[in-house]
């Protein structure tokens, strides 16, 4: 691959020096232009005194130079509008550089056509002059598509002076000089690509070896400037030197190159869109999921709500008819507002973790100890309800947490597990340390949960339907699994159905 960015780079290099060679060759075939005329004239005269001694080729000569010319002019004015059209619709100075490119060689080809005789020495000057705008413009354009234009208040002020520089010494009179500041300039352009490509930049191909081209074209039209002795141009060499078309090809790929950079942009911004789409997409079936667990919840909440104040109504009603059946009536009572206290409880605990309004206060806890005093204080509801609690002497196990929040995720564990055991089952409490964390399991003998609704067991709102009377308020789990994760830890579930489940809280422990 590294071979590969300097061997393209000099491959564009020597291509441009093959195209100048040959046509140095192929201009040495033919009859010098100089050899008609009068010696020091210009060189349109001595191409009008050709055309006279040779009528037929001299007309064919013309109009084929003059479809040349159009046609770069053609070539230039449909890629500037082009360019045009793009900077309406996005404008970047890149776009900006190239157009200003495209708007000399446009001027320079008109004023050949139009004016292709100097007749004062401002006129050659003005004509002359346009060459080095063109060498200066490509030098720009290179720059700016690549990236490479100068950024800091230094790199501005020294392209600066270089700029006038430049131009002093490619219009001063002397030929050669001038000749000589215009190929390295041609050839400055040129290096700028190789660095990009060099430097990794693919797309630098797009305009290197179509600069190359150009650059080997514009040889031939430098060194007649330069009076050599091996270079006496002829009339085809002056004529392909009127036309402009020499500099199509590198129009065409720096045109080549914005349209891969707008293809990119185009497919980027596709990409982005699709993105997005399935971005709303997936957004709006989580709000449409969340509606309707909403909805479920309330409808549960309605019907959680309705029972306990029905029956505490109906005693009620009893009581004021009958005031002696207070003793029978009152465990009943107090059960179903005990439920009513809890399910409140519950659901203004998983409003507030749901706003993310619940704030721990953290310390170093043990949760053998929150153990011991969550199965104390289990054990009497266990008991009534003929269920054996198992709770083996638990390790210390620090962790950092909350423990009171702590207590409310294993009271949460296993009061879930009592009301979902049936009489004469049990309910296992085991603790140990495993990977650096603390793992606290709660195995019941249950009626278990089906596997298609284990992966909603935690969802917010989720409620488990069972054909048992129990009095879940069907949010401890929400609930416990939220707090878990304020803990930095997590609850995992194993559970088979007729064999019962294994809730299991994982919480970071603490270094002794």
């Amino acid at each position: 691959m590294i071979k590969k960015r300097f061997l393209l780079p000099s491959a564009a290099g020597a291509l441009a020096l093959t195209i100048g060679l040959a046509g140095i060759w192929f201009n040495q075939q033919l009859p010098a232009l100089a050899d008609f005329g009068v010696p020091g004239m210009d060189s349109e005269a001595q191409l009008m005194a050709w055309a006279a001694l040779f009528p037929e080729k001299g007309v064919a000569a013309l109009t084929f130079r003059t479809v040349l010319q159009w046609m770069a002019i053609a070539v230039f004015c449909t890629l500037g509008a082009v360019v045009l059209a793009l900077y309406r619709y996005k404008p970047q100075k890149e776009l900006g550089y190239f157009l200003l490119y495209l708007t000399v060689l446009t001027l320079w080809a008109l004023v050949i056509i139009l004016a292709p005789v100097g007749s004062s020495g401002w006129s050659v000057f003005f004509r002359r002059g346009f060459f080095t705008i063109t060498v200066l413009a490509g030098i720009l354009l290179c720059a700016a598509l690549t990236g490479a234009v100068p950024v800091s208040h230094g790199q501005q002020l020294g392209s600066l002076l270089l700029t006038l520089g430049y131009l002093v010494l490619t219009l001063i009179p002397p030929s050669r000089v001038r000749a000589v500041g215009l190929l390295l300039g041609m050839g400055y352009c040129l290096g700028i690509l190789m660095a990009m490509y060099a430097r990794g930049s693919d797309a630098a191909l797009l305009m290197l070896f179509p600069c190359a081209i150009t650059i080997g074209f514009r040889v031939w039209v430098v060194l007649p400037g330069m009076h050599v002795p091996f270079f006496q141009e002829s009339v085809f060499f002056y004529l392909f030197r009127c036309a402009r078309i020499y500099d199509a090809p590198f129009t065409l790929g720096c045109m080549a190159y914005v349209c891969r950079r707008y293809a990119l942009q185009f497919n980027r911004a596709e990409q982005l869109a699709r993105e997005l789409d399935a971005r709303v997409i997936q957004r709006t079936k989580a709000l449409t999921e969340e509606t309707e667990a909403r909805k479920s919840m309330m409808l549960n909440i309605f019907h959680d709500l309705r029972s306990p104040l029905f029956a505490v109504s109906s005693g009620l009603d009893t009581l004021e008819a009958a005031p002696e059946a207070l003793p029978a009536l009152l465990p009943a009572l107090q059960q179903r507002t005990a439920f009513l206290r809890r399910l409140t409880e519950d659901l203004f605990l998983a409003a507030k973790l749901e706003q993310k309004q619940v704030m721990l206060n953290e310390d170093r806890v043990s949760l053998g100890e929150v153990i011991a005093a969550v199965c104390d204080s289990c054990r009497e509801e266990a008991e009534k309800k003929g269920v054996v609690l198992q709770a083996p002497p638990a390790p210390e196990l620090p962790v950092w947490g909350d423990q009171i929040r702590l207590q409310q995720i294993l009271q949460n564990l296993l009061t879930n597990a009592i009301h979902y055991t049936p009489a004469g089952g049990s309910i296992t409490v085991n603790s140990r340390v495993e990977a650096g964390a603390a793992l606290v399991s709660v195995r019941d003998t249950g009626c278990g949960i089906a596997p298609e609704d284990q992966s909603a067991v935690f969802d917010r709102y989720f409620h488990t339907t069972t054909s048992s009377k129990h009095d879940s308020t069907g949010l401890g789990l929400t609930i416990a699994q939220e707090l878990a994760h304020l803990h930095h830890g997590e609850i995992l579930l194993e559970s088979e159905v007729g064999k019962g489940s294994c809730f299991t809280l994982k919480l970071p422990l603490l270094s002794a």
